[in-house]
């Protein structure tokens, strides 16, 4: 079963708008190969994409915007053991060179912070891998 779209403040002016947002460097898998005569191979991941991984902040949410990323979450249906969400969503990322929709993204971090409960912060990392 498909989820919604990750609720940013783009996709509907009713989600909430993170604070911070940081796409980090795609990251490519290498490896190398050590032969007999000493001499080492290298190899590195050719074409495709790499995993590209977002950290989003929030604080000072609304109740209604804290319940929108949390139902989201739930909806995802986190797995402990494998420390991501099983289902995959449609991730929108929006830059100054435009648009960008990202299918199979998963969450790999979710924290609700209990420390104020009227900030209402949420720590989110999104990952799409290959």
């Amino acid at each position: 079963m498909a989820i919604a779209e990750y609720p940013m403040d783009s996709v509907s002016g009713s989600n909430p708008r993170p604070l911070d947002f940081l796409p980090l460097p795609e990251k490519f898998s290498g490896g190398s190969s050590k032969m007999d005569d000493g001499g080492v191979i290298a190899a590195q991941q050719h074409g495709g994409n790499g995993v590209r991984v977002w950290r989003l902040s929030y604080r000072g949410l609304t109740a209604a915007q804290a319940a929108v990323l949390d139902a989201h979450f739930a909806s995802a249906k986190w797995l402990e053991d494998e420390g991501m969400s099983a289902q995959t969503f449609n991730f929108r990322e929006r830059s100054d060179v435009g648009t960008t929709l990202y299918s199979g993204v998963r969450y790999t971090k979710y924290e609700v912070s209990h420390k104020k409960i009227w900030d209402r912060a949420r720590e989110v990392e999104l990952t799409k891998y290959p």
